[in-house]
């Protein structure tokens, strides 16, 4: 796949930049409550024995509960930036276990970082080496959706699996109106069947994907605005910057103020979550063996 896989290509550029704004800032309510839902939807996923991989939209205060999943197993994670990661609750537990089996050792956990890697880069991984890929609110962001699932499927081990989250298609709606009547773009998101269908193209089995409606409301079109930009921004290769302009702001607000329900007072934001899942299936090794049928055999020439 292409970059123009997207109606509106994005800038792996800008998502980075933009995500280095906001890795320090409070977590995202929405971030936060995607990863306890892939949580809660991931505890029948059984991989191979092996490490796991968080690739996909980090903050730092959602990995203790991810990390309970993976008690045991290696724990990689990828970002665009190599960012301090606080230690986990089931590090801290296991730190503490440790020292009472040997008195003396020190109950506390070492620190970790995420690995700085270029969104879209080749991850520093060997072939075949991990059981598990997990991705919160990411595809929908990045320039090469393939590519990124892909290099996902050449690191995972056979059996080994991915379990992701995007945004589909009616995300955000509300704001699609406020673009269309400013003149510009906005983000398009994929249907969860085209993102099957992309995934069991790159060799993934069976993909299994799932979708949910979330509808957030706001008092003010200014929250509704920081929330958005807080989550995804404008990772588009063609951004614009018209709601920096006072003017393009003002009339931002006006219209989504048009959208409040008279019956709540309230302002209402779509969120349509898209999760799926899939796995590296186990290929069968090639021999030189031919079958042939018996009935495709035919006797030789005057016999009876």
């Amino acid at each position: 796949m292409s970059s123009q896989y997207w109606k509106y290509p994005r800038s792996n550029l800008a998502l980075a930049q933009q995500w280095l704004r906001r890795v320090g800032a409070p977590l995202p309510f929405i971030l936060e409550e995607v990863n306890k839902r892939m949580v809660a939807r991931a505890q029948i996923m059984r991989p191979v024995e092996g490490g796991v991989v968080h690739q996909g939209w980090l903050h730092p205060a959602t990995l203790s509960e991810v990390k309970s999943l993976f008690v045991g197993r290696p724990f990689t994670v990828f970002a665009p930036r190599a960012i301090e990661l606080p230690v986990a609750s089931v590090d801290r537990a296991a730190a503490s276990f440790l020292a009472k089996l040997w008195p003396g050792r020190s109950a506390a956990p070492k620190a970790s970082h995420a690995t700085a890697l270029v969104v879209n880069g080749p991850l520093p991984l060997v072939d075949a080496s991990q059981a598990m890929v997990w991705s919160p609110l990411w595809l929908h962001c990045v320039e090469d959706p393939g590519q990124q699932l892909a290099e996902w499927l050449r690191v995972l081990k056979p059996e080994g699996g991915v379990f992701f989250s995007c945004f589909g298609p009616d995300t955000a709606k509300e704001l699609q109106g406020v673009a269309l009547s400013l003149g510009e773009d906005f983000p398009d998101f994929a249907d969860m069947h085209d993102i099957g269908d992309l995934m069991g193209k790159q060799g993934f089995s069976d993909p299994v994907m799932e979708m949910e409606k979330l509808t957030l409301t706001y008092t003010t079109p200014e929250k509704l605005l920081a929330d958005w930009r807080a989550l995804v921004g404008n990772p588009l290769q063609q951004r614009q910057k018209g709601l920096c302009a006072p003017v393009r702001y003002s009339e931002a607000l006006i219209y989504l103020e048009g959208l409040r329900n008279p019956d709540t007072g309230r302002i209402p934001l779509t969120l349509e979550l898209v999760y799926g899942h899939a796995w590296k299936v186990k290929r069968m090794a090639k021999t030189d063996i031919a079958t042939v049928k018996v009935s495709d055999i035919k006797g030789r020439k005057g016999s009876k």
